[in-house]
């Protein structure tokens, strides 16, 4: 490793918030850079690119089988993707709907709930393996495991699923939080040392279809959520379904804050963009703009069309879009302009709310 690379890790594993700076304008009157912060000194700060990055955004990419893994190290070693700021690689329970065809992660009894456990797991222990030899050790992102339906029924039964996949390599696990049950979770898991990051917004497995902070109220509720998680021991959030407004005040960096990675909540400087490999390639069965454009086959033709060489094709036109800040699109809201302002005024990390940037 260059004393380049290595200045560029030291300081990468330093930052996640901001302070003035007369380089980098954020909020109106404000200019910004990263610093150090309390909860920056965290298992994800390595990994974190997004505050080095031109784009400002760093990256979490689903995907599930060793030759996806395969063709994203192949996407990015075109010269103008071969720094893009990815982070993580996830392993999420979206793999029953994607590659398998199931409606919903949900899961009905025992022994479909052991059986999701164990398949995620061993698809784990495949990514892992493929992460160690496509990515060098310094672009190596961090491997997230989603526990899935069932997984959380109480403390000690998330405690056992997230040993097994750090058993099969995981660094972190992530836990959808649809009530208090998962908080304990979430406590237990991340007092046991292993990173855990909590989910919020809509919850596949148990929540309703909804946008949440679409109103002042939710997203209020959703900033108290956060608070929650933090407090519970989470070192980071996946938010999914929220407005772009309470995605944007979550992911500014914050001495108190957590970072944050965002499905369907639109864009946000600083934050955290998922993407998965299955969109990239495969058109939804219904057209949503919330989709990527990139997709160029249908679901019944992945058995002989879904190649390594069109995932990686389909991966670094997503990748140009997105770090480009053309992907993915604002969603509708029902908010009006005072109650974006108040919400994006609003310090989501502090009861109270003194500041945005809680200073």
């Amino acid at each position: 490793m260059s004393k380049r690379q290595s200045s560029r890790l030291l300081v990468a594993s330093q930052r996640t918030g901001l302070a003035e700076d007369p380089n980098e304008k954020d909020a109106p009157g404000r200019r910004m850079r990263a610093l150090p912060t309390e909860t920056g000194r965290s298992a994800l700060s390595p990994y974190l690119k997004r505050y080095e990055a031109p784009s400002c955004i760093g990256l979490k990419i689903n995907a599930y089988r060793d030759y996806e893994v395969a063709a994203l190290a192949e996407a990015i070693r075109t010269p103008d993707l071969e720094d893009s700021p990815i982070e993580c690689v996830m392993v999420g329970d979206s793999y029953f709907m994607t590659h398998l065809g199931r409606s919903t992660t949900a899961m009905e009894g025992d022994q479909e709930r052991e059986w999701a456990l164990t398949t995620l797991v061993g698809l784990v222990g495949e990514v892992r393996k493929t992460l160690d030899t496509e990515f060098p050790r310094n672009r190596r992102p961090f491997l997230m495991a989603d526990l899935p339906d069932g997984a959380t029924s109480d403390a000690a039964t998330a405690r056992a699923a997230a040993a097994a996949f750090a058993g099969a390599g995981a660094d972190g696990v992530k836990i959808e939080i649809a009530a208090e049950r998962e908080l304990r979770c979430v406590e237990e898991v991340a007092g046991s040392g292993l990173p855990t990051l909590a989910h919020l917004g809509y919850a596949p497995q148990r929540g309703a279809l909804a946008r949440h902070g679409d109103t002042v109220r939710s997203a209020l509720s959703l900033f108290a959520q956060a608070r929650r998680a933090r407090d519970s021991g989470a070192c980071g959030l996946i938010v999914e379904m929220t407005s772009e407004v309470a995605n944007r005040a979550l992911s500014r960096p914050h001495r108190h804050g957590l970072p944050v990675y965002s499905i369907f909540s639109g864009r946000a400087r600083w934050g955290g963009q998922s993407l998965n490999v299955w969109d990239a390639v495969i058109r939804p069965a219904r057209k949503s703009r919330y989709f990527p454009p990139t997709a160029a086959i249908d679901a019944s033709q992945a058995p002989t069309a879904y190649t390594p060489e069109l995932i990686a094709d389909r991966m670094r036109e997503l990748l140009r879009l997105t770090l480009a800040g053309r992907f993915p699109p604002t969603p509708r809201t029902a908010l009006g302009a005072h109650e974006v302002a108040k919400i994006a005024e609003t310090d989501p990390w502090l009861t109270g709310s003194p500041r945005p940037d809680g200073r």
